[in-house]
C-alpha cells in the first residue's frame, strides 16, 4: 500500500460526497488558498430544469438520472412491502431533489443532544450556524434570522387558495397560528418557508459551491465512486476511487471527511473495514477497525396520508378544465419566474401535539393543494388535495449493511418501519385528525370526497391496516454514524470517528437522535460548525 500511496495525488482535505454538507465544507475549507481541497461526487451536474424549477420536484425525485435507485428490504411490519428511498446522486445530493422546505426543528431536539454529554451541540450552540448560513430578508430585526448568508430562505410562493382553507380549518379546530416555524419552540399552523429564490431552487451547490468552483485550490470530481477509505497505523490517509473502469488513489495530508449521507457514509465505512468485525468477516471484508455502531440506529420519519378527489378545478393538476390556466402558468414562469411553477406545491403545514403530555409537537401535518396520484407520475393528474401525516419522533430503529463485498454494490437498507407500535398509533391519530380538518366547513365549497383511506375504513384496526399498507418515509434518514460517547456511537462531539485519526463524518448520519424536522437546514448548520472545527484544527 505504501508504494501506491506514494504515487497518489495529494490534497489537504478530501470530502466524500457533494451533497448538502459536502458543498458547504468545500466552499468553507477552500476559502484559504493554501488549502488544497478535493470534493468527490458519484453523480453529475445538477443543472437541469427538473432540479431548478421548484414545481418539478416530483420529476427530480423520480428521475433515474439524479438518484441512486435505493429501496428498503421487505418490511415485515408493512406486510413485507418494499419502500422506495430516493437519494440524490448528483451535485447537491438530496438537496438537489428534495422538497426545498426550510425548518430547523425544536430547541429541545438539540438541547437533548447536549444533555447526552455532547458539548457544543445545544440549540444555543447551533443557532449562530443557522444564522450564518441564512439569507432571509423577511424577518428583519429577528433574533432568529439573518440576511446576507449564502442560502436564500423565504416564504414559499402562495398561489393556491386551498391553502387558506387548510389554515382556516386548523384555526377552527383550535390550533394556534404560527408566523415563523424557525423560532426556538414553534407550534401551530401557517405558511412554510423554503429554499427558493426568484422562482428557482436554492441548494448548497447553488448557494455555496457554484460561486467558488473557479478556485484553483478546489478540485471537484463528478461521476466518481468511492470504493473505500485507506487506513494506515490508525489514521485515514487516502481514498480509493473508481471512474468508469479506472481505479485511482487520492492521499489526504490533513483529513478525510465523509459526507455521503445516512446510507452511503456507513456503507463506505463498512467497505473500508470499519464496523462490527464479526459482520465484516462474514461479508468477506477484512476488519480494520472494530466499531460496532456503524450502520446501526437508522431512523427516518414515517408518514401516511388522506387523499381527496374533487370535481372542482381549484387545485393544481393536469386536466382539460385547467388547460388554459396551466398554459398561462407556464408562460408566467417563463417570463417572470412566478406563479405555481415557482412553488414547491407544499405551501402550508402544521406542527402539532397529537396527544396530551408532550413537551414538543410530535406530528407534522402537510397540506398538498393537488391530487395525490395513485400511480407514480411527476405531476398531479386531475384534481383534489391531500394531507400527509408525519411522525416526527419514531421509535423504530433499523440498519444499513453491505449487500456484498463489492464496494460498488448498493447498501442493504432496513429501516424497520412500523416495527414499534407507538409509531403506528401516532399515524392513526394523524389520520383521524386529517379527517376532522378536511371535514371542516372551510373545504365544503370544493365538493371533494375521500378516496383514501375511503369511507369504509373507520375502526382503529382498519386505520392501522391502512397505515401498514401505505406507510412510507418522507426521506429524512439519519443517525447511522451516531455522535455519542457510548459503545455504539461512531463519532465524538468533534465528529471524529472513534479510535481513528484523520477521519470525520459530517452529514445527517451523525444525529444522536433524529430531529423532528425536515433535515436539510440542520445538516447545513452541522456542516458550518464542522468547517470551523476543521479550519481550527480542533
Amino acid at each position: 500500500m505504501t508504494a501506491i500511496l506514494s504515487q497518489a495525488e495529494h490534497y489537504d482535505f478530501i470530502i466524500i460526497g457533494a451533497g448538502t454538507a459536502g458543498c458547504v465544507l468545500a466552499a468553507r475549507l477552500s476559502h484559504n488558498p493554501a488549502h488544497r481541497v478535493c470534493l468527490v461526487e458519484a453523480g453529475g451536474s445538477e443543472q437541469h430544469p427538473f432540479i431548478s424549477i421548484p414545481a418539478a420536484v416530483g420529476a427530480a425525485i423520480m428521475s433515474e438520472r439524479f438518484g441512486w435507485g435505493l429501496s428498503t428490504t421487505p418490511q415485515p411490519a408493512l406486510n413485507n412491502r418494499v419502500v422506495p428511498l430516493p437519494r440524490g446522486k448528483v451535485l447537491g445530493g438530496s438537496g438537489s431533489i428534495n422538497g426545498m422546505a426550510y425548518y430547523r426543528g425544536h430547541r429541545r431536539d438539540y438541547d437533548d443532544w447536549a444533555a447526552q454529554g455532547l458539548g457544543g451541540w445545544s440549540y444555543d450552540d447551533l443557532l449562530p450556524y443557522f444564522l450564518r448560513s441564512e439569507d432571509n430578508p423577511q424577518y428583519q430585526g429577528s433574533l432568529y434570522h439573518h440576511s446576507g448568508g449564502p442560502m436564500h430562505v423565504s416564504f414559499v410562493p402562495r398561489t393556491n387558495r386551498l391553502c387558506d382553507a387548510f389554515n382556516a380549518a386548523m384555526g377552527a379546530l383550535g390550533f394556534p397560528p404560527c408566523d415563523d416555524f424557525n423560532v426556538p419552540e414553534p407550534e401551530g399552523y401557517g405558511f412554510r418557508q423554503g429554499t427558493i429564490d426568484r422562482g428557482r431552487r436554492v441548494s448548497t451547490v447553488s448557494a455555496y459551491l457554484r460561486p467558488v468552483m473557479h478556485r484553483q485550490n478546489l478540485t471537484v470530481m463528478t461521476s466518481t465512486l468511492v470504493r473505500r477509505v485507506l487506513i494506515e497505523d490508525g489514521k485515514a490517509v487516502a481514498v480509493e476511487l473508481q471512474t468508469g473502469d479506472s481505479v485511482r488513489v487520492l492521499r489526504a495530508s490533513r483529513e478525510i471527511v465523509l459526507s455521503a449521507g445516512a446510507f452511503h457514509s456507513p456503507h463506505i465505512l463498512l467497505h473500508s473495514g470499519i464496523g462490527d468485525q464479526t459482520e465484516l468477516s462474514a461479508a468477506g471484508i477484512e476488519p480494520v477497525h472494530h466499531l460496532p455502531g456503524v450502520g446501526r440506529n437508522l431512523t427516518d420519519h414515517p408518514a401516511t396520508y388522506v387523499a381527496m378527489d374533487a370535481a372542482d378545478s381549484t387545485s393544481y393538476g393536469l386536466s382539460w378544465k385547467a388547460a388554459l390556466r396551466n398554459v398561462w402558468n407556464g408562460l408566467e414562469y417563463l417570463v417572470a419566474r412566478q406563479g405555481p411553477l415557482a412553488s414547491n406545491l407544499f405551501e402550508t403545514n402544521a406542527y402539532i401535539k397529537s396527544r396530551d403530555g408532550l413537551d414538543r409537537p410530535d406530528m407534522q401535518v402537510v397540506f398538498q393543494p393537488a391530487r395525490r396520484n395513485t400511480k407514480p407520475f411527476p405531476l398531479p393528474l386531475g384534481h383534489g388535495f391531500a394531507i400527509s401525516l408525519v411522525c416526527l419522533y419514531p421509535e423504530s430503529r433499523g440498519s444499513v449493511k453491505v449487500s456484498s463485498r463489492d464496494p460498488l454494490s448498493l447498501p442493504l437498507i432496513d429501516p424497520a418501519l412500523g416495527s414499534v407500535q407507538q409509531d403506528i398509533d401516532t399515524l392513526v391519530r394523524g389520520l383521524k385528525l386529517a379527517r376532522r380538518i378536511l371535514g371542516n366547513h372551510s373545504f365544503a365549497q370544493y365538493h371533494a370526497h375521500e378516496r383514501l383511506p375511503g369511507s369504509a375504513v373507520n375502526s382503529d384496526a382498519e386505520l392501522e391496516q391502512y397505515v401498514r399498507n401505505t406507510m412510507a418515509t418522507v426521506h429524512h434518514p439519519g443517525s447511522t454514524c451516531r455522535m455519542g460517547n457510548d459503545a455504539l456511537a461512531v463519532v465524538d462531539n468533534e465528529l471524529k470517528v472513534h479510535g481513528l485519526r484523520g477521519l470525520r463524518v459530517v452529514d445527517a448520519s451523525i444525529y444522536p437522535k433524529l430531529v423532528g424536522a425536515n433535515t436539510n437546514a440542520s445538516v447545513v448548520a452541522i456542516a458550518e460548525k464542522a468547517a470551523d472545527m476543521l479550519l481550527s484544527g480542533q
